[in-house]
């Protein structure tokens, strides 16, 4: 088990029981007591727990500051932005590749007077674009996640063969400096692992509540995409990284 898996599954502990106990969490993991150790401190750090002596307790105060509900109003008009924003880097003529998400939806609701052609593994993008009459919409096809609009699988990787993208732009469920870009399954990382092969650029987008976040399955590190699509609420501590390692972030601030 992944460091990241363990620190998760500690927390769902810590959301049920309050409390957790040093020596427990090693016999239930099978690892060092010093492991678990620094698991709780990074967890600390984090602010989800409080040390104690041979365990720790769940801070409940903190959770509950990051647990105040962000307006959906609001946070659509973010991902709006997005979209606009991303619409600005398609050029007349390009192959696109739109991940499946909210996010992503935004951008194609941009670009309905294009004259693009869109390969995508959603069918909510899709039926968006059904009418627009200068779009040609590949969709990969595949087994449909279910509850969702997602397609996956081996037909959805076989319909990536022999073909070329321009820009692919990929939505995440979380971003975080030790997991990376992570999304909600491991089949979606496996289309996008071939979407990557098969494209001259990899553009990320994710609204500002998906920083400090990971998700279930590892997409790649923070240097997968050279540019990175936000709002201008995203941590400082995010700017800084992608300034010091050259990937271009754009945000939502000059649209406002």
């Amino acid at each position: 088990m992944f460091a990241i898996e363990r620190q998760n599954r500690i927390k769902e502990i810590l959301y049920k029981e309050k409390r957790v106990d040093v020596f427990e969490l090693s016999e239930l993991f099978s690892v060092t007591e010093v492991t678990i150790r620094r698991d709780l401190d990074k967890l600390e750090q984090e602010g989800f727990l409080i040390k104690t002596y041979g365990g720790a307790v769940l801070n409940e105060e903190s959770i509950q500051k990051a647990s105040l509900p962000v307006s959906e109003d609001s946070l659509q008009g973010e991902k709006k932005m997005i979209g606009k924003i991303a619409s600005q880097m398609i050029e007349t003529g390009e192959a696109i590749f739109l991940s499946p998400g909210t996010t992503c939806l935004e951008i194609a609701r941009n670009i309905k007077d294009r004259r693009v052609t869109v390969v995508t593994n959603d069918l909510m993008i899709a039926y968006e674009l059904k009418d627009s009459v200068g779009i040609k919409v590949i969709v990969t096809g595949g087994d449909l996640i279910q509850s969702s609009s997602t397609l996956v699988g081996g037909f959805a990787l076989q319909a990536l063969n022999g073909i070329y993208i321009n820009k692919a732009f990929v939505g995440v469920k979380g971003v975080n400096f030790d997991s990376g870009y992570t999304v909600d399954s491991y089949e979606e990382v496996m289309v996008i692992q071939e979407v990557k092969k098969i494209s001259n650029e990899i553009i990320a987008v994710a609204d500002y509540t998906k920083f400090n976040r990971t998700a279930f399955a590892r997409l790649g590190d923070l240097n997968m995409a050279k540019k990175v699509i936000t709002n201008k609420q995203v941590p400082n501590e995010y700017k800084k990284h992608f300034f010091e390692h050259a990937i271009k972030l754009y945000t939502t601030f000059e649209f406002e």
